[in-house]
């Protein structure tokens, strides 16, 4: 059992701290489903500096720890998180660092990714118009859109494991559809993106396409935190949720979006446990009826009260 004490400690001068550190802060407000308890302790590092001073403050301690990004695709239980919880807002420098490349930090929001590429004249991130989210966050799963997707870009990163810090190569992320070797004992801290220089004036046309893409394919209204599941191999998962009748099913104020039923919606007052529990009913009953098993998109962390599927039948990624 770690002694409640610990949270203040990461605070006095011996540990040299200079980011934030927020004792029992909610965290449902740094998510787009706008759910969720508050964590342990909330820990916002300014640099890799000061990472490095917080993986030894983890090891001396061990305290558990997780990362959030722009909570975009996340899902905290109403319990909240125990242990420390890192988010890397300070980190959101974007740097030219060679011909034709630039390195940036994992707590950058993906539209200031794709205002600096353009105003460089980089192509390779034209899809992530309107994508919420960071850098960090969108390298984990691979974000994209319209066949474009972030890791093509990728050189290599800065990715704490295990409490230590290593570059990794392109070749040992393992890209694929909305995933990578990221996991939850890692975190991703700066990317080397090497680019293709286009003209400005096409990437800009190219990134109003795609923002009026997603505007018209995810009109969807309330608090969500985008597609829920990942498409599976061949088929399109909304089509599959909609035939099943799933089409504005509620649990709770959790809701399949009659807009597009890949989204669930927080109609208000909708708890982590509703939202999990829509998407376990999802799962099952597309199960059951096509055979086809959906893979959520989005990952969750902290305590649920929601059982654990043991018998292979569903199953949840990103834990």
């Amino acid at each position: 059992m770690i002694k409640i004490d610990w949270r203040k400690e990461l605070t006095h001068e011996q540990w040299g701290i200079r980011g934030e550190c927020l004792i029992d802060e909610p965290l449902g407000n740094l998510t787009t489903w706008r759910v969720g308890g508050p964590a342990d302790l909330l820990v916002r590092p300014l640099d890799i500096e000061d990472v490095h001073t917080l993986f030894a403050f983890i090891r001396q301690y061990r305290v558990p720890w997780r990362v959030i990004g722009g909570g975009s695709n996340l899902l905290v239980a109403d319990k909240g998180v125990r242990g420390l919880v890192i988010q890397l807002t300070d980190m959101n420098y974007i740097t030219p660092s060679g011909e034709c490349q630039i390195t940036v930090g994992a707590g950058c929001r993906l539209s200031h990714l794709v205002k600096e590429a353009v105003r460089l004249g980089y192509q390779g991130f034209e899809s992530l118009a309107g994508i919420p989210g960071t850098v960090g966050g969108a390298v984990a799963g691979n974000a994209g859109a319209l066949g474009q997707q972030i890791g093509e870009s990728l050189q290599s990163a800065l990715v704490a494991e295990n409490e230590a810090v290593e570059r990794w190569e392109r070749n040992d992320f393992h890209f694929d559809y909305r995933t990578s070797a990221i996991e939850g004992k890692h975190m991703v801290l700066e990317v080397v993106f090497n680019c293709q220089r286009k003209d400005p004036k096409l990437l800009r046309e190219s990134v109003t396409a795609a923002r009026e893409h997603r505007r018209q394919a995810h009109a969807v209204v309330g608090a969500t935190a985008g597609s829920v599941f990942k498409n599976p191999a061949d088929g399109q998962a909304w089509k599959l949720i909609d035939q099943c009748g799933l089409r504005g099913k509620l649990v709770g104020d959790a809701q399949i979006s009659e807009q597009h039923t890949n989204f669930i919606v927080n109609r208000g007052n909708a708890t982590a446990e509703e939202i999990i529990t829509l998407i376990s009913l999802v799962q099952r009953t597309v199960y059951e009826k096509t055979g086809v098993l959906l893979m959520p998109e989005v990952h969750k962390m902290g305590e649920f009260d929601h059982p654990a599927e043991t018998d292979g039948s569903l199953c949840w990624i990103g834990e």
